[in-house]
């Protein structure tokens, strides 16, 4: 600084004013210039307070006036034919899920597949779908897909492992394949199957060995021991009056779910006029989506299912051993065998894939002795191909005796999912040739010497079969986006070391099978009706086998200790949908958590163990050892504990990996679901990524339910006056208001089996972000729809009762009189509507809105720094993508309302009605008279959530109506 020099003022800006201001102070305190020390410590002035505001109100501007990224159009020189830009098309072609298709209809907005819905003419689905069908679109646009082949992990050309695959193949063409193994899961494709047998003949010392983390080698040991054949049970439960399922989650997990959830529900509703409802007793190991929806449930651990098979034949007067120890109340097997008895021809037992073949055997033997044979339980040949195959356990021992020389690995991933006492990892490597074929570059990939990327199912041509036996084609949507190949096109490759074109492998399959010379007519049918015509399976005569009880292993020992229980997870599976954000974040059932797989155990033992949800606890079975945190589940069974498979990837991709742990660490082989165990606290906690966190009602009436004796009594119970709030009288409907449409929604309760597969139909239809378990925990989820769940408070076997919870649709809104900028208004025609650009993110209508059905973007969720980035070419073009600070919300997809406008001959529905595979959502039309909406809206049992608010939803319930067994008291459960 200068020197001060004689006549220098002592003003601001002077050098001793400076000086002094700059006297004491230390560190790296940065100033531009003289000027600006001067002005630091001086107070801010009116006039340069009024420069300050003027300039922030001129650079606030600056942002609207930016413009976007600039992008290039390129109009087509030819468009193609049916294309009509804003118009999406649609194909039936299939889902493949648990190793059965489904039927489904893809919607295709110029070229580009956005949303499966459930093809109404295909006998598995009946225009319902599943979330991990809808789920798998998503998949489709995952960027970390396996794009390439790979050599030893090193990126590699398809030629070269074509050239590769024929030195192998002279080898095995001189040794008739000696020491060439093949590992595939569940094989229901007619024209793989096929190429299958021709290799076989080909090499036939090569041997098939199947792995499939969730099998179903228990169904086909059943119905050997029971009926001398393997045979497969398809269920008509359009027929059934009384059902028992023995640790059967038919209504959501096994071959033909949505069909059998579907026929079974129409049975049990009392909104089409019968009061004669079909009752559903449950005896499980775990709370299930069918346990839950049962009139009559009992918990009992894994190891007693066969006891109590064994407790109900006795009852029946089939001789057999009988258990040990009986694990079911008297009065409890005596009722439900009375029930049994007094509906001959109507009744069925629904034995869980699960089991053990005993527990099959004797449930089907007990359907035999009911009359179920021919009427509810039709016998079929098996749908997969590969129920004679040899188990992941003999290949393992082949491999330590040296008997592989070369493996090939389609479409399963064994190195993460085999059992922990096979140790394959390590017996894998030992293999001195190995080729991989999947859509990820996975656990087994990463050790293989070979791998090439498998095409999505919509990306190719196949074929697969449903639970029925019905084949469907499977046609591509869109061309591969990583190159990947199809199985016909890797069983051409090695057969002939050549690369075939995937619809000409598929044609020339079905053209030797079809009879006649009009091909062109029969392919261009069935690919349109998503269905080849005649192709399900026609039922086989079966009668039980003399002395088959003589064959029934020995009854077991009562159990003692601790029983873990392994099962598939209901959103992930076996791990192989890990990387999809969508099932994820899909709340599961019962639990509605997200994110992770705590270790279900009952409150009973919580309170024991004084284990409270999230408390990290030290799980050990066979000597292996995890930690995993714990959660209380309403109707777990005291002396066992659950863990789901599918966690704990580390080769998923960037959103599975790390989630959860992987269950598989302690699988035994011998015994894949259940096994002893002891668990002790380890002192750390975590938190859950848990949707629904307050399970109590505090009074309110917010379920509607009762038993169908007290229905029958008082058929208006759900009628409750709500109290007079106003002052004032008020005109309904709202003078001024009146238009052409009202649109509303009545959701049925007795109908609602909290699958969730609404959840996931309308996060895929409105452009719904994932957040990730972070945001969850802070409770920042997105979805526009939750399906609450509740348990009463006194039963020691809880039957539980779910709520779909979309935005109620207000007349009398509360979140519209407090917005500032009326971003959230009502339309004439009943609907809440959001305007995204006037939001300025206040969230008064959240606070305001007693249902909060209200979602906040406190972040940008979809652009691509997000954690888990939106993928453009997936989102639907008719719905808005919202930015950070912008509130959002169920819409009744205004965008479908909006089309069918232009298009009154297509049917309306919402997303999530659409979805439902029990027609427990009903939308449409209050102005249409005679509509279906108006019709349940008029039943007794019809009501309003919260209706004492004066509220007035759009939105209403149908009050649930169960059918316990009346000779059953609360006790005896």
């Amino acid at each position: 600084m200068p020197p001060l020099k004689p006549g220098d003022k002592k003003g601001p800006g002077a050098p001793e004013a400076l000086r002094e201001q700059l006297a004491g102070k230390r560190g790296a305190g940065y100033w531009l210039s003289l000027a600006e020390l001067a002005q630091a410590d001086r107070p801010l002035s009116r006039r340069g307070l009024l420069k300050l505001m003027g300039a922030s109100l001129a650079l606030a501007g600056l942002p609207g006036c930016s413009r976007e990224p600039r992008e290039h159009l390129v109009p087509y020189v030819r468009m193609p034919e049916h294309l009509v830009p804003g118009r999406p098309n649609y194909y039936a072609s299939a889902a493949i899920v648990g190793g059965c298709a489904q039927g489904v209809l893809v919607e295709s907005d110029l070229g580009r597949p956005i949303k499966l819905e459930g093809n109404p003419q295909h006998p598995a689905t009946l225009g319902a779908c599943d979330a991990i069908a809808q789920a798998s679109v998503l998949s489709l646009y995952d960027p970390e897909r396996s794009a390439s082949v790979r050599h030893r992990g090193a990126i590699a050309s398809y030629t070269e492992c074509l050239r590769a695959l024929q030195k192998r193949q002279a080898q095995w063409n001189a040794n008739r394949g000696q020491g060439l193994c093949f590992v595939s899961g569940r094989i229901t494709s007619p024209s793989v199957q096929a190429r299958i047998d021709a290799l076989r003949r080909r090499w036939p010392e090569a041997r098939w060995f199947v792995h499939d983390p969730v099998d179903r080698s228990g169904v086909y040991a059943g119905s050997r021991l029971l009926l001398d054949q393997a045979l497969e049970p398809r269920y008509r439960f359009d027929r059934v009056q009384v059902a028992l399922a023995l640790d059967a989650d038919f209504m959501q997990s096994q071959p033909g779910f949505l069909r059998y959830a579907r026929d079974f529900t129409a049975r049990r509703r009392p909104r089409d006029g019968n009061e004669n409802l079909a009752r559903l007793y449950a005896v499980e190991s775990t709370p299930s989506v069918t346990g839950a929806n049962a009139d009559q449930r009992y918990g009992l651990a894994y190891p007693q299912m066969e006891d109590a098979a064994r407790q109900l034949a006795i009852a029946l007067g089939i001789p057999v051993a009988p258990p040990r120890q009986n694990p079911l109340p008297e009065p409890w097997i005596d009722a439900l065998a009375k029930d049994l008895q007094r509906h001959p021809g109507a009744a069925l037992v629904v034995p869980g894939d699960q089991q053990p073949a005993a527990v099959h055997a004797l449930a089907h033997a007990i359907n035999h002795k009911l009359g179920a044979f021919g009427k509810t339980l039709e016998w079929i040949p098996p749908v997969a191909f590969d129920t004679g195959a040899e188990s992941l356990a003999e290949l393992t021992a082949a491999i330590n005796t040296g008997a592989v020389q070369d493996l090939v690995v389609l479409d399963s991933n064994p190195v993460y999912s085999a059992a922990a006492d096979l140790a394959f990892a390590e017996a894998f490597r030992e293999v001195p040739w190995r080729l991989h074929w999947g859509e990820y570059f996975d656990e087994t990939a990463r050790l293989s010497q070979w791998h090439i990327p498998a095409a999505h199912a919509l990306e190719t041509w196949a074929d697969a079969r449903a639970y029925d036996g019905s084949v469907t084609l499977l046609q591509p949507l869109i061309q591969p986006l990583h190159g990947g190949k199809s199985a016909l096109q890797l069983f051409a490759a090695l057969e002939r070391g050549v690369d075939g074109e995937a619809l000409k492998l598929l044609q020339e399959y079905w053209q030797n099978r079809h009879r006649g010379d009009d091909f062109e007519v029969f392919w261009r049918r069935s690919l349109h009706d998503g269905l080849v015509p005649e192709t399900a399976a026609g039922a086989v005569a079966a009668e039980p086998a003399a002395g088959w009880t003589g064959r029934l292993p020995a009854p077991r020992p009562a159990a003692t200790g601790l029983t873990l229980q392994l099962r598939p997870d209901p959103a992930l599976w076996d791990g192989r949908y890990a990387n999809n954000g969508w099932l994820q974040e899909m709340p599961r059932p019962l639990t509605t958590l997200t994110w992770d797989n705590a270790l279900l155990i009952s409150p009973q033992l919580a309170a024991e163990r004084d284990l409270n949800d999230g408390d990290l606890i030290e799980l050990e079975s066979g000597g292996r050892k995890l930690q995993v945190p714990v959660l209380a589940l309403p109707g777990q069974p005291v002396n066992a504990v659950t863990l789901y498979l599918g966690y704990g990837r580390t080769a998923a991709g960037r959103v599975g990996d790390g989630v959860g742990v992987s269950a598989y660490q302690l699988r035994s082989s011998a015994s894949p679901w259940a096994l002893p165990a002891t668990l002790a606290p380890s002192g750390g906690r975590q938190k859950l990524a848990l949707i629904q966190l307050h399970d109590r009602i505090e009074g309110r009436d917010l379920i509607r339910a009762t038993n169908l004796d007290s229905y029958r009594r008082n058929p208006t119970f759900a009628q409750h006056r709500p109290p007079e709030l106003s002052l004032y009288p008020e005109d309904w409907p709202i003078k001024g208001e009146e238009s052409e449409h009202a649109w509303g929604m009545a959701i049925d309760l007795s109908a609602c089996i909290g699958c969730n597969a609404c959840v996931t139909a309308c996060q895929a239809e409105n452009n719904i972000p994932v957040v990730g378990a972070e945001e969850v925990i802070r409770g920042h989820h997105m979805h526009w729809l939750r399906v609450d769940r509740y348990f009463p408070d006194t039963e020691p076997q809880p039957r539980t009762t779910f709520q779909p919870v979309p935005c109620m649709h207000c007349e009398n809104a509360p979140c519209e009189y407090v917005c500032p900028v009326e971003a959230t208004l009502h339309s004439a025609d009943g609907l809440n509507q959001m305007v995204y650009q006037r939001c300025i993110g206040t969230r008064y209508c959240s606070q305001n809105c007693p249902y909060k059905v209200r979602r906040f973007n406190w972040f940008n969720y979809t652009n691509s720094n997000a954690a888990y980035p939106a993928q453009p070419a997936l989102q639907n073009p008719d719905v808005t993508v919202r930015a950070r600070g912008v509130m959002e919300k169920c819409t009744y997809c205004v965008q479908r309302i909006t089309a069918a406008r232009w298009d009154p001959d297509t049917p309306l529905q919402t997303a999530c009605q659409q979805a439902c595979p029990t027609q427990a959502i009903v939308f449409g039309d209050q102005a249409e008279a005679g509509g279906e909406l108006n019709r349940l809206k008029a039943l007794p049992l019809n009501y309003a959530m919260l209706e004492e608010l004066n509220t007035r939803p759009r939105t209403t319930y149908l009050a649930a109506v169960h059918n316990p067994n009346p000779e059953l008291k609360e006790e005896d459960s």
